[in-house]
């Protein structure tokens, strides 16, 4: 995955915060100078004959290296570091030498509380600013060298007091990967249900191992502990056939196909040519005038469902065989509706609809056609079988 591109060219922004810094610093650090000298001056016994500006050149030197001596240390401590070495020693001697203006502040001015904390503060803040500054600018030096890790994205209160464990695998995985908020979020849930379904599916898969050796527990034991089963998990897991198992769902829910409608002999029949879809065939065209030519005169012979079902059988050898052939198709696929099976073998609904209805009823069994109109040899013999 792409790394995050590094901040290698600081903005105006930025090159303003830095400056402010700075200009913090340096004000703090004045002012803890001045209550060093301050202390320097009216503490020490110095001699009367010794003026206040005297004092003030003496003891300005000592009060400036104390509180540059942390900052110029620290400095070469950041510089040490920023090569991978830890730089004990300089940020120990930076610490005493804050640590020692810090205390002077704070001990030479305890007669007047407010002093003490007024300069001891200003000793204490200077410092703390000096190492913000410093760390922030390493650590930018650093991700830009590619030797850091990347940040994670701030996911807010909300998201860790929601979905905690969730919020700390999505942190993990945008350091590791460079990924966004929602990104990280995403992976971080499809991954910890991953890990509850192979946990889940591991402890089946030691269950089946130690059950080939029920007979022998200490051989049971052995085959379930030398066997990785996270990994015959995580195998068979990617071998499941998901759409096979979408597609055995869905045909076990899918509603009944409902039941074609009796033609009744001695009724005319609807003009359906503008709802259905007939086939195309010039022999099943004929069969459809064959129909409606016997519907009209064949009042006196007999009736039902199978006499109506015999009549749409094609007398056509060439169209009957048609029909035998796509009746085995349709009968091996049992659960697919007459719609998909017309889009599939390019026919209309209607003809799959007959084809269906005549092939169930037995009409298609024989391989010519027969002479099934009622009232023939052929219909009486087929009545009686």
């Amino acid at each position: 995955m792409p790394r995050l591109p590094a901040a290698t060219s600081p903005t105006p922004r930025s090159v303003g915060v830095e400056r402010s810094a700075y200009a913090f610093y340096c004000v703090a650090a004045l002012g803890s100078s001045i209550g060093q000298i301050w202390v320097g001056v009216d503490v020490p016994p110095w001699p009367a004959t010794v003026p206040i500006w005297l004092r003030v050149v003496l003891v300005l030197p000592f009060a400036i290296v104390l509180d540059l001596g942390g900052a110029v240390t620290s400095a070469f401590a950041d510089t040490r570091q920023r090569l991978g070495e830890n730089a004990y020693g300089w940020r120990m001697l930076s610490a005493a030498s804050v640590t020692l203006a810090v205390g002077i502040n704070i001990i030479g001015h305890a007669t007047s509380p407010y002093l003490a904390t007024v300069f001891g503060g200003l000793g204490t803040f200077a410092y703390t600013v000096w190492l913000l500054h410093s760390s922030a600018r390493r650590r930018d030096a650093l991700r830009t060298a590619d030797k850091l890790r990347n940040t994670a994205p701030a996911y807010g209160l909300p998201q860790w007091w929601r979905e905690p464990a969730i919020t700390r695998r999505a942190r993990t995985l945008a350091i590791e990967h460079s990924l966004g908020l929602h990104e990280s979020l995403t992976a971080a849930r499809t991954q910890l249900a991953a890990e509850t379904r192979r946990a889940a599916l591991a402890t089946h898969i030691e269950a089946k191992i130690r059950a080939r050796h029920a007979d022998d527990p200490i051989l049971a034991s052995i085959a379930a502990t030398t066997t990785s089963v996270d990994d015959v998990a995580q195998a068979l897991m990617d071998m499941t056939d998901i759409e096979g198992w979408a597609r055995s769902i869905a045909a076990d829910i899918q509603p009944p196909e409902p039941a074609p409608a009796p033609v009744r002999p001695n009724e005319a029949q609807p003009d359906q040519s503008h709802d259905l879809d007939f086939d195309a065939d010039e022999d099943e065209a004929k069969t459809d005038a064959r129909e409606e030519d016997e519907s009209a005169s064949d009042g006196e012979q007999p009736t039902g469902p199978h006499a109506e079902l015999a009549k749409l059988v094609p007398a056509n050898a060439t169209t009957y065989a048609r029909w035998r052939t796509l009746w085995v198709v349709i009968r091996e696929r049992p659960d697919v509706a007459n719609k998909q099976l017309a889009e599939d073998l390019e026919m209309s609904v209607r003809t799959v609809q007959r084809i269906r209805a005549v092939g169930a009823a037995g009409h298609l069994d024989a391989p010519q056609p027969l002479n099934l109109l009622p009232g023939s040899h052929q219909w009486n013999l087929h009545r009686r079988n």
